[in-house]
C-alpha cells in the first residue's frame, strides 16, 4: 500500500456560498418581492401550520398582495419525512406551482428543498436515498451526477436556530431505515432567507432554548473542527459570543426585543460555519440518530448529546476550547489550553442548564442497546463524522451512547 506523503490531511478546502439573506424587523413583507425577482408567480406554502401564531396567514396576505397565487401544504411535521416530501411534491405539481415559500423553522425549509429535489427529478417517485451525503461511498464522487435543482426558494424564518433558511442541506427522516437523510444537491440552498425577529418572538420559551442550543452547536463544531477553516473561525466566534450574550434573556423572555435580535443574527451567522465549509461533528451525528429514532426536536437532541462528545472530543483541540471560552466572556487568558477547556466545557453546560435543558438520561427515552447499536452503525458513515476533530469509532459511538444511558 502506497504512503500519502501529503503534509495536510486535507490539502484543499471549499468555501461555499451562502443564500441571500433579509434580515430585520418586518423583514417578511419582503417576500412578495422576492417572490417576484425570481419569478414565482404560483407558490407551494410548505409549513408545519404555526398554529396559534397567525404567521402563516400573515405571509399569504403578503404574498397574494403581490399578485402571487399561493397553495399551502401544511404537512410538515418536525424532522420531516419522506412520505411528507412526497405529499408535498404532489400537492406542488397538481397546483401547477413554480416555486417555494416555506415558513416555519428547519423542518419547513428542508421540507421544502426536498421537494424540489423530488420535482426536478422523478416527481413522487424520486427517491430521496440516491441524494444522501455519505462518507462511503464518499459524496464528493456522485455531486457532479446530479442535476442542479433550478426551482427557487423563499425562506421565511421564525425560529432562533435552524439556519436552514441560508445552507445548502436538507435533512429529511427516512422512515424505513430510520435514518437522516443529508440530502446535498446543487442549487438546493434556498434563493433568499427572511429573518424577520417580529416573528421569532412569538416562539415559546422552550423553542427559544432549543433553537438556541442548535445555533450554538452550528457555530462550536465547525470551529473545533478538523478542517480547520480561518473564513469559518471568525463567523464561529462571533455567533459564540451573541448566544452567550443573549440566549438566556431570549429564552426568559421572548418578546426582549433586543435579545431576539441579536439571536436573529447569531443563528444566522452560526449557519454560516458549516455551511461555507466548516462542517459538522459527531455532536450532530450522534444526535441526528437520537432525533430520528424518538422524534425528539433537532435542537434539543443536539443539546443532550453536546456535552458528552465535546467532552470525547476535548483532548483533540483544548485549544479552540479556550477561545470559545474567551469568547464567552470568561477570564482564562492566563491559563494553558487544557486548564482553560475545562471551565469552557463547565461554562457551556450552565447556558444550556440556564435555558432549562439539564443533561437527560436517554433511558427517560425509552433509548434501548438495539437504538445504540443503531446509532453506531449509521452516525459511523454519516457526514458529520468527517470534521469531528477527534477520530471515533463505532465501538466509541457506542460506549458515549450507554453511559448517556
Amino acid at each position: 500500500m502506497a504512503i500519502n506523503t501529503e503534509r495536510k490531511q486535507f490539502p484543499l478546502l471549499y468555501v461555499h456560498q451562502h443564500s441571500r439573506g433579509v434580515i430585520g424587523w418586518g423583514a417578511h413583507k419582503m417576500a412578495g418581492q422576492e417572490c417576484q425577482m425570481y419569478g414565482i408567480k404560483h407558490a407551494l406554502l410548505v409549513t408545519t401550520g404555526l398554529k396559534g401564531t397567525g404567521i402563516v396567514d400573515e405571509v399569504e396576505g403578503v404574498l397574494k398582495a403581490s399578485d402571487i397565487a399561493v397553495t399551502r401544504f401544511e404537512g410538515v411535521t418536525s424532522n420531516p419525512k419522506d412520505y411528507e416530501c412526497k405529499a408535498g411534491t404532489e400537492a406542488y405539481l397538481n397546483a401547477g406551482c413554480d416555486g417555494i415559500v416555506s415558513v416555519g423553522g428547519g423542518s419547513a425549509h428542508d421540507a421544502g428543498k426536498g421537494i424540489r429535489i423530488m420535482v426536478t427529478n422523478d416527481g413522487p417517485d424520486t427517491n430521496l436515498r440516491d441524494f444522501c451525503a455519505f462518507l462511503d461511498p464518499h459524496y464528493t464522487t456522485r455531486i457532479p451526477t446530479y442535476k442542479p435543482v433550478m426551482i427557487p426558494q423563499v425562506a421565511i424564518n421564525t425560529t432562533t436556530g435552524t439556519g436552514a433558511e441560508g445552507t445548502a442541506f436538507a435533512i429529511i427522516n427516512d422512515e424505513e431505515w430510520v435514518y437522516k437523510l443529508i440530502l446535498v444537491v446543487p442549487g438546493v440552498g434556498p434563493s433568499v432567507g427572511i429573518n424577520d425577529p417580529a416573528f421569532m418572538r412569538l416562539q415559546p420559551p422552550h423553542m427559544v432554548a432549543w433553537a438556541g442550543m442548535d445555533a450554538f452547536c452550528h457555530a462550536m463544531e465547525p470551529f473545533i473542527g478538523r478542517f480547520n477553516m480561518p473564513v469559518v473561525h471568525g463567523v464561529a466566534l462571533r455567533a459564540i459570543k451573541l448566544l452567550s450574550e443573549n440566549l438566556r434573556q431570549a429564552y426568559a423572555n421572548p418578546a426582549n426585543d433586543v435579545a431576539i435580535e441579536n439571536m436573529a443574527w447569531a443563528q444566522y451567522v452560526a449557519s454560516m460555519s458549516y455551511n461555507m465549509g466548516g462542517g459538522m461533528g459527531m455532536v450532530h451525528g450522534t444526535a441526528h440518530m437520537l432525533s430520528v429514532i424518538k422524534d425528539l426536536h433537532h435542537g434539543y437532541s443536539n443539546a443532550i448529546m453536546m456535552m458528552p462528545i465535546e467532552r470525547f472530543n476535548v483532548v483533540a483541540v483544548p485549544e479552540r476550547f479556550k477561545e470559545i471560552g474567551q469568547a464567552m466572556g470568561l477570564d482564562i487568558h492566563h491559563m494553558n489550553p487544557v486548564h482553560a477547556a475545562d471551565i469552557t466545557l463547565e461554562e457551556i453546560e450552565r447556558l444550556r442548564n440556564d435555558v432549562g435543558i439539564p443533561q437527560v438520561p436517554l433511558k427517560e427515552f425509552d433509548f434501548t442497546d438495539a437504538d445504540v447499536e443503531h446509532t453506531a452503525k449509521w452516525a459511523s458513515n454519516d457526514l458529520s463524522r468527517e470534521a469531528n476533530p477527534r477520530d471515533i469509532t463505532p465501538e466509541q459511538i457506542k460506549e458515549i451512547m450507554r453511559s448517556c444511558i
